[in-house]
């Protein structure tokens, strides 16, 4: 599996394109609310030949949608969402207005089941709420990769203040999920650098035991 990740929109949502050797790609959230960003995943999956099949949202925040319109059309692709996540995704465009991103209604996602494929490659999804109720990260085990989302990032985790957030369910899914997977496994998260399971169990200053 390979991976590139755009980096999009005021909030500098991580939007990345997953592919293997099939030339099958998906989508992992869409940040590319602007036409230049637009253009720039256009010119992207054109260059590399590939075809996508799939737009999978780790949770339904307007800065992680507000390109899902524009995938879904552009691509005859559907999206995937966690059921416990359409709260937010029906209360997304007046989120963006308060911060000035406009969001084109996007088509109604399907419901995420156990597992993605495209290609040669699954992806299992794990279910890890506390940034949302439906937040969830993709676990690509042959590669030791998962996609965090806003759940886990470099150094930090996900704020659990917005609306669906809980901070007890976010530590849980921390310790519980995440903290169990390898620790040479990559962590690609929604915003920020990306870096190792195994990194953030020793560094990551919201995971380590209270003294």
């Amino acid at each position: 599996m390979e991976i590139k990740t755009f980096i999009f929109n005021s909030f500098r949502v991580n939007t990345y394109v997953a592919w293997d050797e099939s030339g099958e790609c998906i989508f992992i959230d869409a940040g590319c609310g602007a036409e230049r960003e637009q253009a720039r995943v256009e010119q992207f999956v054109a260059a590399q030949n590939l075809t996508p099949v799939a737009l999978v949202n780790t949770h339904a925040h307007v800065d992680h949608i507000v390109g899902n319109a524009f995938l879904c059309r552009r691509y005859g692709i559907d999206s995937y969402l966690h059921r416990d996540d359409f709260y937010n995704l029906s209360h997304a465009a007046q989120h963006g207005a308060m911060f000035g991103l406009e969001l084109q209604a996007p088509p109604a996602p399907k419901l995420l089941g156990d597992s993605v494929t495209f290609g040669r490659t699954q992806l299992q999804v794990l279910h890890t709420p506390g940034h949302s109720k439906g937040s969830i990260s993709l676990h690509a085990a042959q590669q030791g990769v998962v996609f965090t989302g806003d759940t886990l990032f470099k150094g930090s985790i996900g704020r659990s203040d917005l609306t669906g957030g809980d901070l007890n369910e976010l530590m849980s899914s921390l310790h519980l999920v995440l903290m169990r997977l390898p620790d040479d496994t990559a962590v690609m998260p929604g915003h920020g650098f990306a870096t190792t399971i195994g990194d953030e169990k020793w560094q990551n200053p919201f995971l380590q035991p209270e003294e």
